[in-house]
This record gives structure tokens, C-alpha cells and sequence, in this order.
């Protein structure tokens, strides 16, 4: 870092190289649609059991591991995401609509105790995320959040969750995402156990969804206490969603997160996909992205408008003794308005 006349600590243009893991093969057909099982991950000690040992390799895991075969990884150019903020000079809602993610300076009053009491760890039967609980992320965060979103998008209605996803050392969810992946399907009928709503049912969710302008999901992603210094060690790298080509995406059925499981996304390479990460954020940072998107007005097939995403090891973490990230993901249901 270097400081400006002000002594404030500014962050220079920083692109790297770097390898991704996690993009489905070019040589490998995507049909049947792929299937993976992670709740050897979530699942705790029987889970890992049945996973395994039921009977030796059950299917869900043979049919996993075989899939994780069609994968592959990459050496790409990540490139500065600050600088390419800065050097557009749009206002940060026309950059949001743009490109599908966007960095804002916010401070937030959590604590570190208020992430950990406000996240829990995965489970294959998880239940869809609600509102109206008594957590400092329904108490706090999430009155901090909506006027943040209001100044991105056309909002008719917010889903606010009371919990949000905590990762780092000592805490639920040790785990970094170190795979590229896209969190939910690409059209509604995806979205039968993952939407995010005051619905009740999908049944409401889709009758809704055909008088509505539009719903998106949108995470805000975010370095927290206990961190104390900038990320440097597992930041996230984020996917031009204009340089998707749909023919390169692939929906697959992923299970051990939500009851039933849930379909998500996974990419293939190309060279035209343009990559970004923003360096060095800070815990007064946050990072807003698109995860799922549906316009009424705009017929299937469409441009991809969600943006694949993924940690990775920063090559220079080592050399710099980079602190071990904690951060938050806190995903948002949106109803949108008629524009």
C-alpha cells in the first residue's frame, strides 16, 4: 500500500495471476445434469458415515466423486476490480447494473460477537432463511443494508434473513469457497428450495413472480471481526457476467446445504471471460453482488446477469504472513419494481 498526501493508505492497481479451480470441462457433455452431495462436509460425524460407509461409497458419493472428474482448473489474469471501478466513472448503481457487483464504503456497528451468534453452520437439512428474528443481524445489519440496496436498484420489496454466513477460523463455517460456482439456478423453476421470500410456498413465490417487475437475490460480502488487517490471504474473484457466454454454463443439482437440495451453476473456461478482485478490503468495505436475477419483461434464454464466484490463494499470501480471512455473506431477497 502507499498513502496519499491526506496519509490515508491507498491500494495500488493490482492484477495476478493466478490458478482457479472448479470450471466444468469444455471435452465433458453436461447432460445428464451433474450432481454433487457435500454433506460429508455438513452433515457432522453421521453424515460422513452414511456418505461413505452406506454402503462402502454410497451413490450420492460415487456419482460426486465421478463428476468432480469433469472439472478442471486454469490459469487466469485477475484483474483490479478498484481500478476498474475508478476508471469506468460510473455512479455506483449504473456500475452495479453494469457488471452485476460493485465495492461500497459502509461501516457497520456489528460486532464480532454479533457475527458468531448470527451464523450457524451448514446442514443438509437446512431450511430456507427467514426473517423476524431476534439476532443482531436482523436487529442491526440488515436496517444497515436495505438503504444500501435502495440506492442500487429499483426496489419494490426487501427479504431481510436473520443470519448470515460466517466464515473463518474458529467459528461454524471454517471453510472458504475455493471452487468457482454461482450459489442458484438461472431461471425461476431453479428456485423451487431456494428462494428468498415472505411467500410461503413456491407456489406463492411463482404467482407473485408474474405480476411482479422482477426478484433477484444479492449478497453482500464483507471482511468482519476478529480480522484486524485487509484480506490478503483468500480473497474472492468475480466473473464478468457480459463476458458469459450461456452456452458455457452449466446448472447441476447440488445437495447438502438446503433440504432436497438446490440447483446452482457451474462455468466452463473460455479466454473472453474477464476476472476481478478487489485488493486489500477492508472491514469498512462491502462487497455487493447479484446471485440469482429474473427480469419478467426479458424472455429466456437471456445474458447471463449473476456473477460467478470464487476464493483463491493469493500468491503472495505466504511471503506477506496475510491473516486468515473471516467474512460474512449475507444474501438478500429483492422483489423489483416496474420500470
Amino acid at each position: 500500500r502507499k498513502k496519499n498526501a491526506a496519509g490515508l493508505a491507498i491500494v495500488t492497481a493490482m492484477a495476478i495471476n493466478v490458478t482457479l479451480t472448479g470450471f466444468f470441462r469444455k471435452d465433458v457433455e453436461a447432460y445428464p445434469e451433474p450432481f454433487y452431495d457435500f454433506s460429508m462436509f455438513t452433515g457432522g460425524c453421521w453424515g460422513v458415515f452414511k456418505y461413505f460407509c452406506l454402503p462402502p461409497c454410497s451413490k450420492n458419493c460415487l456419482t460426486t466423486f465421478k463428476n468432480f472428474t469433469k472439472q478442471t482448473q486454469k490459469d487466469v489474469q485477475v484483474l483490479d476490480a478498484r481500478e476498474k471501478q475508478k476508471q469506468e466513472g460510473l455512479s455506483n448503481s449504473e456500475f452495479f447494473q453494469k457488471y452485476g457487483f460493485v465495492l461500497l464504503q459502509h461501516k457497520t456497528k456489528m460486532t464480532a460477537e454479533d457475527w458468531f451468534k448470527s451464523s450457524h453452520a451448514p446442514s443438509p437439512a437446512g431450511k430456507r432463511l427467514i426473517a423476524g428474528q431476534n439476532t443482531p443481524v436482523g436487529a442491526i445489519y440488515s436496517k444497515e443494508v436495505e438503504p444500501l440496496l435502495r440506492e442500487l436498484m429499483p426496489v419494490e420489496e426487501v427479504f431481510l434473513p436473520s443470519n448470515a454466513l460466517r466464515r473463518g477460523p474458529n467459528g461454524p463455517n471454517p471453510f472458504y469457497g475455493l471452487g468457482i460456482h454461482q450459489d442458484f439456478g438461472l431461471y425461476p423453476e431453479d428456485m423451487e428450495t431456494s428462494f428468498m421470500s415472505s411467500e410461503n410456498s413456491y407456489e406463492d413465490w411463482m404467482r407473485r413472480l408474474q405480476t411482479s417487475g422482477g426478484y433477484s437475490i444479492i449478497n453482500f460480502w464483507r471482511p468482519i471481526l476478529p480480522m484486524e488487517g485487509p484480506v490478503k490471504d483468500t480473497p474472492l474473484a468475480l466473473c464478468d457476467p457480459n463476458t458469459v457466454q450461456l452456452d458455457d454454463v452449466v446448472r447441476n443439482t447440488t445437495m447438502g446445504f438446503v433440504k432436497g437440495g438446490q440447483k446452482s451453476l457451474m462455468v466452463k473456461f473460455s479466454t473472453e471471460q474477464k476476472w476481478y478482485y478487489y485488493p486489500e478490503m477492508t472491514k469498512d468495505e462491502v462487497l455487493v453482488f447479484r446471485q440469482f436475477h429474473f427480469d419478467r419483461t426479458v424472455a429466456a434464454p437471456y445474458q447471463l446477469r449473476t456473477v460467478f464466484h470464487t476464493a483463491f490463494k493469493h500468491p503472495k499470501a505466504k511471503e506477506n504472513k496475510a491473516e486468515p480471512r473471516c467474512s460474512s455473506e449475507y444474501r438478500v431477497g429483492v422483489w423489483l419494481k416496474h420500470v
